[in-house]
């Protein structure tokens, strides 16, 4: 956190420094004002400007701070102070190679959102409570809509994620509606009728698990995994769907949990955890073999 002193006050405000720092309500706040300030043409420096006051709780307008009736230098000075902590602290909100912003974090901050009058149930922290067709469904259709900038296609990612309460959890401990075809045209439906914001932010967050869940490590039964090394074995990968569809297959084939629908509604971390395990047996026979013929 960054610690600022509010002029003339004596008082002092703590303002986020990522967005790892910042509330799942600031983050959302965040990025309505940064649709509202696209869709009617205002400046970059407006949005800095209402985000910082969003951030600082301070409940005046833009203009009362960057119009000066009186012309009085105080009037002044606060605008200049106003600017340069915008330009201090809130670099961190967009990417260095476009004016887009650049939401890096695996929370989930949208648990649940309203898609007219019913509400839609997202996944956990780091999609950990998604099942392994949810998730290689939602996947498709992100790498779908990054290719096609087809709306139609975010919204079929985005009904995989959120949908709607039902009594009984699936194997991942989630309580949503299905994902079978007879629910499936319902869900995109619904999922339409979610603000552009909110379909974005949802965009940029699961997009970051993707990555993370192809090149980070995560802990799985107590034992820390190299995802990269499931995918390429050496750290490296190609897109965001690269994989996904061949570990679905090579499972199935193995029988390890059951045909393809059963390993679809398996959670996704128990088949992350069981790739795991196969590729170290793999790695071990590996070595084997190499020390045979080595004698």
């Amino acid at each position: 956190m960054n610690i600022i002193e509010i002029p003339g006050t004596g008082k002092t405000a703590s303002v986020p420094s990522s967005w790892n720092e910042m509330s799942p309500k600031q983050v959302r706040e965040t990025f309505r004002i940064f649709d509202y300030c696209v869709r009617s043409g205002l400046s970059p420096l407006d949005f800095n400007v209402r985000v910082l006051y969003m951030l600082l709780d301070i409940r005046k307008t833009v203009r009362g701070f960057f119009q000066d009736i009186s012309g009085s230098e105080a009037f002044q000075q606060r605008s200049e102070n106003v600017y340069l902590l915008c330009e201090s602290l809130l670099g961190f909100l967009f990417s260095e190679e476009s004016a887009s912003l650049s939401y890096d974090s695996f929370t989930n901050p949208m648990p649940s959102a309203w898609a007219g009058i019913r509400k839609l149930h997202g996944p956990s922290d780091l999609l950990q409570d998604l099942t392994f067709g949810e998730f290689r469904h939602a996947s498709v259709a992100v790498n779908k809509f990054y290719e096609s900038k087809n709306e139609e296609d975010l919204d079929e990612a985005i009904a995989f994620l959120f949908r709607t309460r039902s009594r009984r959890a699936n194997r991942a401990g989630r309580k949503v509606a299905g994902i079978d075809n007879r629910n499936a045209r319902r869900n995109i439906q619904r999922a339409k009728k979610l603000s552009p914001w909110r379909k974005n932010l949802i965009m940029m967050w699961f997009s970051n698990c993707l990555r993370y869940l192809q090149s980070g490590t995560v802990e799985l039964d107590g034992e820390p995994v190299e995802l990269s090394a499931l995918f390429s074995g050496e750290g490296k990968t190609t897109g965001f769907s690269f994989g996904w569809n061949d570990m679905l297959v090579e499972l199935a084939k193995e029988s390890t949990i059951g045909n393809i629908d059963r390993v679809d509604e398996e959670p996704l971390f128990s088949v992350l955890s069981i790739m795991w395990h196969n590729y170290k047996e793999r790695k071990r026979d590996e070595q084997i073999a190499k020390a045979a013929k080595a004698h």
